[in-house]
């Protein structure tokens, strides 16, 4: 990622010939480009919503940021992002992935893969825990190992410690007789690998990264009036706000962050990925506070490259198969969890102010059930409850992966189709995964059309 205090004059230049590049990019694909006039949900992102191809939708200035300080600004987290880390970087001396780009591919999903040979790093990262938390809420590290398994280093000769993922298949069959099968993972140990016994894991995957600052945006009580933490309406949902720590103002903030909802800002949430998962200190998260790796000004530009990269729009919108898939995404009560209109707030960044947006999703913790759970408990969360997934960009997944990769779905990638990630659901979803179920194989196929089209 190339960040430090002191970086060299070279690194300096090559940041610049990226930022060159990428504002190259944005003049030949004639940026700033492609505000439509609101076609119901077309316009995921609002104002945002951008119709630029490929991984361009997601990594490059939203279509109202115009204002070329701000498009400078936002460009300028590109080579942070993308950049590949090195020890005189601040990277180690263990680390998941050398850059933010190695796991989000192109913005997008990293493949489920857990190599220690693998030249880069991983994709995935195995969390660590002990049993409980610690007074604020946090995990409490395994002894020798921390909160995460950390299985590459700087140093060549470092027995570093590894576990390997396989999959266990789990058949099932609908209502109508169509048999399908599932999978879920499996971690073993290598060597030299030895966890303490007790040890909680849970394996995540890379998510999408899409709409980041309008997330932000969507104000707190916005929020806390969809949650019902009692069911007092006896719909069976119960979505809950998880309080987390405000690393900046010191106080208690919802969770919009992370599959638990962990973080409350996009800064933090970069601060936090830049330390765990790279060992890189910032003014956020370090060991000592004078050995500042990446600073207060490359943290605010890397979080300003998320939070004002453009929203790819809904596609096929007047196709007949989406247009009744989308009614049935109501009927079978998806829209319960997955709450497909919100309106942001006054936002710093003012591209991101008072929007309409599409995203499908309450940011609410939900119980999914005990086939989902894991035993992972953060701050409020419990070890079966989850964020609810956005699902803007759900079908754009698969236009940013390599080549001959296909996009996984779910926190740690066991489902390898949208119908498989349906079929997992359960707990408050129960009800909705069995609505799916009985619905008809063209029915099913509609309503995964219309999930296909966002």
């Amino acid at each position: 990622m190339g960040i430090t205090n002191n970086r060299s004059t070279s690194r300096s230049l090559v940041g610049s010939v990226l930022i060159a590049s990428v504002l190259a990019v944005l003049a030949g694909i004639g940026y700033p480009a492609l505000v439509a006039v609101d076609d119901d949900i077309a316009n995921l992102g609002g104002e945002l919503s951008t119709d630029l191809p490929n991984r361009h939708a997601i990594q490059v200035p939203a279509p109202n940021v115009t204002d070329p300080t701000r498009v400078n600004q936002q460009v300028s987290g590109f080579p942070l992002f993308h950049r590949i880390t090195t020890k005189s970087d601040g990277l180690g001396p263990r680390y998941i992935n050398n850059s933010c780009g190695g796991c989000h591919v192109n913005n997008g999903k990293g493949p489920a893969v857990l190599s220690k040979a693998a030249k880069n790093g991983s994709a995935m990262v195995v969390k660590l825990k002990r049993k409980g938390l610690l007074s604020d809420g946090t995990t409490p590290p395994v002894r020798g190992f921390g909160t995460q398994l950390l299985d590459h280093s700087i140093r060549k000769k470092d027995a570093t410690p590894g576990m390997k993922l396989s999959w266990r298949g789990v058949r099932g069959r609908y209502p109508d007789g169509t048999a399908y099968r599932l999978r879920k993972p499996k971690l073993s140990a290598t060597a030299p690998t030895v966890l303490p016994r007790g040890t909680i894991t849970s394996l995540r995957m890379s998510p999408l990264l899409i709409g980041q600052g309008l997330l932000e945006a969507i104000p707190d009580s916005t929020i806390t009036n969809l949650s019902d933490p009692a069911d007092s309406n006896g719909d069976g949902i119960s979505g809950r706000v998880n309080l987390v720590k405000d690393l900046v103002t010191g106080q208690n903030a919802i969770g919009r962050f992370g599959f638990k909802a962990t973080q409350p800002t996009v800064l933090q949430q970069s601060a936090a990925a830049l330390f765990h998962d790279m060992q890189i200190s910032n003014p956020l998260f370090f060991t000592k506070p004078t050995t500042i790796e990446a600073s207060q000004d490359q943290l605010f530009l890397l979080a300003s490259y998320l939070r004002l990269a453009g929203v790819p729009k809904a596609r096929t919108q007047d196709q007949e198969s989406v247009v009744l898939g989308k009614a049935l995404f109501t009927q079978v009560g998806c829209d319960h969890c997955h709450t497909m209109t919100l309106t942001t707030g006054t936002h710093a960044d003012p591209e991101l102010s008072n929007q309409t947006i599409h995203p499908f999703s309450d940011l609410l913790l939900h119980d999914m059930g005990d086939g989902l759970a894991d035993g992972w408990t953060e701050f409020s969360a419990t070890g079966s409850e989850w964020r609810t997934a956005p699902l803007w960009g759900l079908g754009f997944a698969a236009q940013v992966m390599d080549s001959g990769k296909s996009p996984l779905y779910l926190h740690d990638g066991r489902a390898r189709t949208i119908e498989e990630a349906i079929l997992w659901h359960g707990g408050e979803a129960q009800q909705s995964q069995q609505a799916f179920r009985s619905l008809t194989a063209v029915e099913r196929r509609n309503l995964l059309d219309f999930l296909g089209s966002l």
